[in-house]
């Protein structure tokens, strides 16, 4: 039941840890389907937690999310509990302890990906996210948005002092915008940390609904910058989109255009800096992005 190219992952991340957490894995699927008279189908396709579709008993449709034991899949458990189902999909049940969540199943499921129409997709994710924001209540030591730039320095070191791949005067640039605005931020929120168009979920109770938060702390205006960077490449003019986006966002949540925009321009730039770090060459969208960015807040 469990993918080999899972366990293979899992094993190259985390060596005899990654191995013995599999084992782990395996029992656990055992007895949370005694436990709960689990129906198990195929696992979604995995990234970092195993997923997989379940039936509880022989009605109720669930999402069975079982995770390594690390900060991400902590942050995200908090976060799951501290939006309290409102905008985001619903916990039926949970063992932190043991490493794992049910989640309310969305059915029929279909993610923003599934519209085409810009200006419908931007209703509804304004729609979700500002259902989602909420000051932080619990006391869990989420990540915040001055910890995530910290992504900028890692490039430096792993650089010698470069920035590899990544054009210097852009690495620069982002260096000195990051505390900028984090020094004159002023509203922090719970944030999703990861709200793009494959995180927001049709379900035929509860509408729109998002998925899979990391639980950020920052001002809102980060919680757009992930849509933004998606889903603009199947466009003839990309910085129009951009620019339509990032006006329609601000427009509809009360949002600083320009805060959007340099925000976006930074994120573009930790995201270019993490796909370096990761092997990839993901970084050239990172930097393409930048680029647009940077054009539109010298307009």
């Amino acid at each position: 039941m469990i993918p080999t190219d899972f366990k293979l992952k899992m094993q190259t991340l985390y060596g005899d840890s990654g191995r013995e957490w599999l084992s782990h894995l395996a029992g656990l699927l055992d007895s949370l389907k005694k436990r709960f008279d689990l129906t198990y189908s195929e696992p979604f396709s995995l990234s970092y937690n195993f997923v997989v579709p379940v039936q509880i008993g022989r009605e109720q449709n669930a999402v069975l999310k079982i995770g390594y034991p690390n900060n991400d899949f902590s942050n995200e458990f908090h976060a799951l509990q501290d939006f309290q189902g409102k905008g985001m999909v619903k916990m039926l049940d949970y063992s932190k302890e043991e490493g794992w969540i049910l989640l309310d199943r969305l059915m029929p499921g279909p993610s923003l990906h599934s519209i085409d129409d810009e200006e419908e997709v931007l209703s509804i994710f304004a729609h979700t996210a500002n259902g989602l924001w909420h000051k932080p209540v619990s006391i869990h030591p989420y990540p915040t948005v001055q910890s995530w730039s910290k992504g900028i320095g890692r490039l430096r070191e792993r650089f010698s002092g470069g920035t590899g791949p990544i054009p210097q005067e852009l690495v620069v640039k982002a260096e000195a915008l990051y505390p900028e605005l984090l020094n004159t931020s002023t509203d922090r929120y719970l944030l999703h940390g990861d709200l793009h168009h494959g995180n927001i979920l049709y379900s035929a109770s509860s509408g729109w609904t998002a998925i899979d938060p990391k639980g950020l702390i920052g001002e809102r205006e980060y919680d757009c910058i992930q849509f933004m960077l998606n889903e603009w490449e199947k466009w003839d003019a990309p910085l129009e989109l951009l620019r339509y986006r990032t006006e329609t966002i601000a427009s509809r949540l009360s949002l600083s255009y320009e805060r959007l925009l340099q925000y976006g321009f930074c994120h573009s730039i930790l995201s270019a800096c993490w796909s370096v770090g990761d092997g990839h060459d993901g970084f050239k969208t990172g930097v393409s992005l930048a680029g647009m960015f940077e054009e539109l807040l010298g307009e």
